[in-house]
């Protein structure tokens, strides 16, 4: 039986998945390819999404866009799907000095941060367990996304709609025609790579310069304490029931065999939270991925030099949460009607050699 469709896309991980769903908001066909056997990262993330980050406790780049259509996307999703994967929750953040608190009261005064702050908590919250001697500052649309919950969902979807071919993608198999693509049985107008740090195999996309980052994850239990919170320092800790039950995150490492989680990364981990919580807990669980990150920390989103109906949705990172919803609409766009991406997620911004001469002056 062969197979027509506006859209084939490789992977079905967080990228693959937003991807595909925008595609069918639009009114278009697709057709994915993945390999359920391979390690997903999306499946053991933490799916925090917050407007403050980084060590100074900024807004996050594109912070407004992309808040107000991932606070959409993800509800109108759950619904269609009949789950709750989309969980909004406040973070709070402690302070651990003098300097941090009288940073961010003074930026918290700027009219851009009305929206995301909800209360400055001169004593702190959760004072039996969690020291703050600068008090603290809650964030608000914030939370996070289960998305094991969300893939699930959509993977059984595409199943039962027969959308969705469980192996793994044979770049030879790859034809390039002269308004499309042919993959096996299966022609399309455009072919989408969403397939995460397995990107170091695909030919077409030789010269990005990614640079996969291993995240590791714990699952602890309290013996006390209890959060409705996403308490952040240093890293988060997301708690996901009444029980005491937390997810702890993450580390970031550049290493060359990154697969399997770590002692070292599992001391990171516990280092953190020892280093903020008053309180007795045992481990669970200890997992790891491997984010598929760039140079610059920015998404690699657009269409191959080789030809014009192959299309790369990859480099998300950390924050492919609040990523995936808007710039999936953006490369539909560019692709179905010819608008402009923007410039710091275009693949022409610095390539791979261009850095590598660069380096080498």
């Amino acid at each position: 039986m062969t197979y027509t469709v506006d859209y084939l896309i490789v992977g079905q991980g967080l990228a693959g998945t937003i991807f595909a769903e925008t595609v069918q908001n639009n009114g278009f066909s697709f057709k994915i390819i993945d390999n359920a056997a391979l390690k997903n990262s999306s499946r053991v993330a933490g799916g925090v999404y917050n407007p403050i980050t980084g060590r100074k406790m900024v807004k996050t780049w594109m912070c407004d866009d992309l808040f107000d259509q991932l606070e959409n996307f993800y509800p109108q999703l759950d619904e269609k799907y009949g789950v709750k994967s989309f969980k909004p929750m406040n973070i709070y953040f402690p302070f651990d000095s003098q300097e941090k608190q009288t940073d961010w009261i003074s930026a918290s005064a700027d009219d851009k941060y009305e929206s995301y702050i909800e209360e400055f908590h001169k004593e702190g919250l959760y004072a039996e367990y969690i020291q703050a001697d600068f008090g603290g500052m809650e964030v608000t649309r914030s939370g996070y996304v289960d998305i094991p919950v969300l893939l699930d969902a959509f993977k059984d979807y595409a199943l039962k709609n027969n959308q969705l071919i469980n192996e793994e993608f044979d770049y030879d198999q790859l034809e390039q025609l002269e308004g499309g693509v042919r993959y096996k049985d299966i022609t399309a107008k455009h072919i989408i790579f969403c397939e995460g740090n397995k990107v170091e195999s695909n030919p077409y996309f030789t010269n990005l310069d990614f640079r996969p980052v291993k995240g590791e994850l714990l699952m602890i239990k309290f013996k006390n304490a209890r959060f409705n919170h996403i308490v952040n320092r240093n890293g988060f800790i997301l708690p996901i029931d009444e029980e005491g039950n937390c997810k702890l995150g993450a580390t970031y490492e550049r290493v060359e065999q990154m697969e399997s989680p770590t002692e070292k990364g599992k001391r990171q981990l516990l280092e953190k939270v020892d280093n903020l919580v008053n309180d007795e807990y045992e481990i669970l669980s200890h997992w790891s991925g491997i984010r598929p990150a760039t140079f610059d920390r920015r998404p690699f989103i657009g269409t191959s030099d080789k030809s014009k109906n192959i299309h790369i949705f990859n480099g998300l990172g950390a924050k492919g949460v609040s990523l995936a919803p808007y710039f999936s609409q953006l490369l539909i766009n560019k692709i179905e009607t010819g608008s402009d991406l923007p410039f710091e997620v275009r693949l022409d911004r610095l390539s791979k050699q261009q850095r590598i001469n660069l380096n080498t002056k």
